[in-house]
Formats: C-alpha cells, sequence, structure tokens
C-alpha cells in the first residue's frame, strides 16, 4: 500500500473525527464490544498467573502492573484500530482470518511495541518515585502482601484505564501515535512509520494538549473517589474507542479521507488475512 505523505488539518477537521468514530464503532457493536473485552478478562487472567507466587520485590510490582494491565490492553488499541478500518471497508475478517499468521504477525508487532513503550513508561515512573519518596515508596511496597502496588488502583477497569491514560501520555511525548496505523496497515518499519508519525505530528500540534490532558485526566480520574463510577463506565468502551480514532486520523491525514479499493487477492481465499 502506498501512502501519501501527512498533511495538515485543522482543528476544526478534527473535531468531527469523534463523531466518526464513534459511527463506525455503532455499525458492528458486537464485534467492539468482543474486542472490549478482551482487555479485563485478560488482566484478570495475568494477575490471577502473577499471584500464583509473587515476590516482595519492588520491581517485580512494576512488570506486574505493566503486564497484568498493560499487555492486554496493547493489544486491544491495534485491534480495534484494525477492525475499525476493516468495518468501514466492509470487509470484516473471521476469527479464522484473524488467527491466521499472516494477521498475526502484524498485529503482534505492533502490540509489541505499543506495550514495551507502556512498559518503559512505568519503570521511569517508579525510577522516579523510587527517587524522590524512596522511604516512603519501600514502606509501601512491604504493606502490599502479594499484590502488587505501584501504578494499581482498586479495580482492574481502574488500572486499565490510567495505562491508557499513560500510553496517551508516551503517544504526545515521542510523537509516535500515528506508529499504530501505519504499520498496520503498511507493514513497513517501525523507523519509517515513527519518522511519518513525527511530521503528522509537526504538521498538526493542536494535536498535543488533548494527547496530554486526555492523558491526565485518564490517570487521576481513578484515583478521585466521587469519580470512581464514572472510571469504571469509561474504562471498558475507551480503549477499542481509542482505537477507531486512531484510523480516523490516519486516514484524514495520510490519505486524504478517502479509502483504497479492497483487492482480494489468493491469500484472503486460503485463510490468510492483511490489514492493509
Amino acid at each position: 500500500m502506498k501512502h501519501s505523505g501527512p498533511r495538515s488539518i485543522n482543528p476544526r477537521e478534527g473535531l468531527n473525527w469523534l463523531r466518526q468514530a464513534l459511527v463506525l464503532l455503532l455499525r458492528r457493536p458486537g464485534l467492539f464490544i468482543a474486542t472490549a473485552l478482551f482487555a479485563p478478562i485478560g488482566s484478570t487472567v495475568l494477575l490471577n498467573l502473577f499471584e500464583l507466587g509473587s515476590p516482595s520485590s519492588g520491581w517485580f510490582s512494576v512488570v506486574t502492573a505493566a503486564t497484568c494491565y498493560g499487555l492486554p490492553l496493547s493489544i486491544v488499541v491495534p485491534l480495534a484500530c484494525a477492525l475499525a478500518r476493516a468495518v468501514n471497508r466492509e470487509l470484516v475478517p473471521t476469527t479464522r482470518q484473524l488467527l491466521s499468521v499472516s494477521a498475526g504477525r502484524v498485529l503482534g508487532r505492533t502490540a509489541l511495541f505499543v506495550f514495551a513503550l507502556l512498559f518503559q513508561a512505568y519503570f521511569t515512573g517508579y525510577l522516579l518515585q523510587d527517587i524522590i519518596r524512596p522511604v516512603i515508596f519501600a514502606s509501601s511496597l512491604g504493606t502490599a502482601g502479594g499484590s502488587a502496588s505501584f501504578g494499581m488502583f482498586d479495580s482492574v477497569l481502574g488500572a486499565q484505564l490510567g495505562a491508557l491514560g499513560v500510553l496517551l501520555l508516551v503517544f504526545q511525548l515521542l510523537f509516535c501515535i500515528f506508529v499504530i496505523p501505519l504499520h498496520l496497515f503498511s507493514e513497513r518499519p517501525f523507523y519509517y512509520c515513527w519518522r511519518l508519525s513525527f511530521l503528522a505530528m509537526q504538521l498538526n500540534p493542536w494535536l498535543w494538549p488533548p494527547l496530554g490532558l486526555g492523558g491526565l485526566l485518564l490517570i487521576l480520574l481513578p484515583m478521585v473517589p466521587v469519580l470512581k463510577s464514572i472510571a469504571q463506565v469509561l474504562a471498558l468502551p475507551l480503549p477499542v474507542y481509542i482505537g477507531s480514532l486512531l484510523y480516523i486520523a490516519w486516514l484524514e491525514i495520510f490519505r486524504g479521507g478517502e479509502e483504497e479499493p479492497v483487492v482480494l487477492d489468493s491469500r484472503a481465499e486460503e485463510g490468510e488475512y492483511s490489514f492493509s
């Protein structure tokens, strides 16, 4: 697939992306609900696995938080982005196609890229907190029991909402938000996709405040007792909505709002699937 270079978009046009992303989700609500449920279910399974024998090390606390909450989230966001494009093109893949080698390869690489960014953010946060408040932080780890305390909240959904906020902040700081759709839909090397994403962010600096403020809000929302119920409501649909929004933004900035015609090949007939 050939990509045109990124273009500058008026912020007023960007506001329309919010509606377009929601329309895509509502066209196939069952598909996106199933995708959204993967995150809390995956986190619950991973938490149970880590609790089988968790040491009291502070580093293990960070690994647990990043893996249990970040890994499922890192899969859901790019998967929702890919499915949003499939829904828009009216070519939704079957379960067999999604589990094919070709689809699993590109989705797995993208998810690992997102998870690596989130994992580094967790470790950076741990180091900063350990340097600023070493005594308090060490004592809090000692009283955490068998579960990890760093980066975790009172519930799985609240923790995932905070992890999503961390991810948005990372995207803002590293200018790499468009790496997800660029790699999914072209399978170009990550360094090439990152360069294009960096250029797109420079051409559209109005994207920086929504990413930064949105990320901070998602991190703080589960921590406020009065707003915990709102956090629980938002935590489930928001990752798939972000994925759909990424697709819409990529389509407008890199494709001028127009999709390429769908070309079916022999690989699709054999059960292979490509997101491009």
